[in-house]
């Protein structure tokens, strides 16, 4: 299986794998659309169309006004972050993948500038949104001249006489093309790193938060790396990168890209391929993500449900499949719940300038970077936060009989059971590792239970009787809307029912 067009059975699985890579979470009706496209290709071209045409969210107030800016600032861009990656779609979680492939700290920079962090930030976000879908050339130009990267990695610091080399190193390292190529022929030598950093002085931040170029801090003596030689500058290194190391660096971009999409465990072959066309596209992202996601590879068996979720994809895609509707104050303390020192995935402050290890190809040792989203420590936070937002300890209420409203038959306890357990799961039911329920269905044995729940699946029985909690299915409320007669307890059956979900071990997988 390569990167032909998948032409196999376009199944809900199928639909549902799509939807739940691209996104944050599969919300049903997205993966009905997905469905009735009826194809992988133009599934995945719709939705790399669509967001294409998803406009910026409108700036927050403060930052078109006047007024001083600090942390509060920095947690309202983050929820609003937060928020997009719930409403938005794709266009987010390609700008997520820019953000851990070229990150800066929000932490990190406070204290380098007198300029405001919070201005910064956005400026950062806002480049990488607008350009989530474009040419990788021009997003690696223009990531040089973004003030928050430029501080971040000390640009400002950067003139001649004293060249600091940080930039220089991690445009080479971590945003191109890596140290060693595929074969693991080194890419670069450091005399390359020492004058490419020549090459990079000049530039420095004018009041305006703009990045420009000052001439009297320019090296303007004759750089050589990769045997070329000139009077070069900024333009003109990124010129010769994507001139001299163009596979090499389409090969390190697409080997993250696969990860972030597919597998955790990258296969090379395949890497190689997309590489070669992200080249043969001129590293316009758009027809390759499209190519990738319509792919045979894609639609693998074994590559459905087999990767950790990242906890930004946990908590936001949870919201959306149980459809949740988050006030600011839940988003807030989702919010702290990613911090570093909670989940480990604080928007706008990754944990250096490699980006999470949880979404990046495997390390040195070998180990799959999303093992490091599940430790004995980050397991139990992670139920808590779900259950905290279930029960409406989250600050805000959830009502979770909405979701049976709209997928399900909500006077109907079996048919809520298993539209609820197919919407919320990243798996075939038969897969999910349901419990065994040995007790019979509550209530008087003399009214027969429904012949598919009595002789389907064991998932169906097993499911059913969970949602139940021996409670007789005939004395299931009838529900037409939110004033029906004894809809609180359906409504604490079922809270139930989503609690025991999200806790089996495959929920934690997409």
């Amino acid at each position: 299986m390569g990167l032909e067009p998948y032409t196999g059975s376009w199944t809900r699985k199928h639909a549902r794998h799509l939807i739940s890579r691209t996104n944050f979470g599969a919300l049903k009706r997205d993966v009905d659309s997905a469905l009735n496209d009826g194809s992988a290709s133009v599934a995945a071209g719709q939705i790399v169309d669509d967001a294409a045409t998803i406009p910026l969210p409108e700036p927050p107030q403060w930052y078109n006004g006047g007024g001083s800016t600090g942390v509060d600032e920095i947690y309202e861009l983050q929820r609003n972050w937060l928020e997009a990656m719930r409403t938005q779609g794709f266009i987010e979680k390609m700008t997520l993948f820019w953000h851990n492939h070229m990150p800066t700290q929000w932490t990190a920079n406070d204290g380098k500038t007198n300029y405001s962090i919070a201005h910064l930030t956005y400026e950062y976000y806002k480049f990488l949104r607008l350009n989530a879908l474009g040419n990788v050339e021009e997003i690696i130009r223009g990531i040089g001249r973004n003030a928050a990267m430029h501080y971040y990695l000390d640009g400002y610091l950067n003139e001649s006489g004293a060249a600091n080399e940080n930039y220089a190193r991690e445009l080479l390292e971590l945003f191109t093309m890596s140290q060693y190529d595929a074969n693991g022929v080194e890419n670069y030598s450091e005399n390359d790193i020492k004058e490419i950093a020549k090459a990079l002085t000049g530039w420095t931040v004018n009041s305006n938060r703009v990045v420009v170029f000052n001439s009297n801090r320019h090296d303007s003596s004759v750089k050589s790396f990769w045997g070329q030689s000139g009077n070069f500058g900024y333009d003109d290194v990124v010129d010769i990168v994507f001139a001299q190391r163009a596979s090499q660096t389409a090969h390190y971009i697409c080997r993250k890209l696969y990860t972030f999409f597919v597998h955790a465990i990258p296969d090379e072959a395949i890497v190689a391929e997309l590489a070669a066309d992200l080249v043969a596209q001129n590293f316009e992202m758009t027809p390759v993500i499209k190519k990738l996601l319509s792919s045979e590879h894609f639609y693998r068996a074994d590559f459905i449900g087999a990767r950790i979720k990242s906890p930004i994809e946990y908590i936001i895609g949870f919201l959306r499949e149980a459809e949740v509707s988050p006030s600011g104050d839940m988003l807030d303390r989702i919010r702290d719940a990613i911090t570093p020192i909670n989940l480990g995935q604080e928007a706008l402050n990754p944990p250096n300038v490699a980006g999470w290890p949880g979404v990046n190809p495997p390390d040195s040792s070998g180990n799959p970077g999303h093992h490091t989203w599940l430790t004995t420590s980050t397991l139990p936070e992670r139920w808590q936060v779900l259950n905290d937002i279930i029960y409406d300890r989250f600050g805000a209420p959830y009502d979770p009989i909405d979701l049976a409203f709209k997928i399900s038959d909500p006077s109907d306890p079996f048919s809520i059971a298993i539209d609820v357990a197919e919407t919320i799961m990243p798996l075939e039911l038969s897969e999910i590792g349901i419990r065994e329920v040995e007790e019979p269905f509550g209530g008087n044995p003399d009214i027969p239970i429904p012949d598919q729940i009595v002789n389907g699946e064991p998932y169906v029985r097993n499911l059913s009787k969970i949602l139940l909690d021996g409670s007789p299915f005939y004395e299931w409320p009838f529900i037409e809307d939110e004033n029906s007669a004894g809809i609180d307890d359906a409504r604490k059956f079922v809270r139930a029912f989503i609690a025991y979900l999200v806790q089996l071990p495959a929920y934690q997988l997409t």
